[in-house]
């Protein structure tokens, strides 16, 4: 054999194997693309679960909020009522200490 003939063979090894190995880096890029899309799909159905979970909780968490307010509108009313009849009861009380002054018994 030649030195130009061993010359093309070592060129059309070199061209093979630069072709083997385009075709290696595709399929491997190919492959790192497939995991990464999964890993995507994955993280977006996650995103998704927690996303549906906090309106769930803001949804719970206005809920109890309104109750609470409802309480305390409640409460405010009652305290209210509780003063008036306070009142009621310490004006009911001087009138009968001041009956009982005027007729000499305190």
């Amino acid at each position: 054999m030649t030195d130009g003939q061993e010359i093309n063979m070592l060129k059309l090894e070199v061209a093979a194997l630069k072709q083997q190995l385009h075709t290696e880096r595709e399929s491997l890029k190919k492959e790192a693309d497939e995991l990464m899309m999964k890993k995507i799909e994955h993280y977006e159905k996650e995103i998704a679960l927690i996303r549906e979970q906090c309106q769930i909780d803001l949804l719970t968490k206005d809920k109890r909020i309104s109750e609470l307010m409802n309480i305390n509108v409640e409460h405010q009313k009652l305290n209210g009522e509780l003063r008036e009849d306070n009142k009621k009861l310490a004006r009911q009380i001087d009138d009968y200490v001041n009956k009982l002054r005027k007729a000499g018994l305190v």
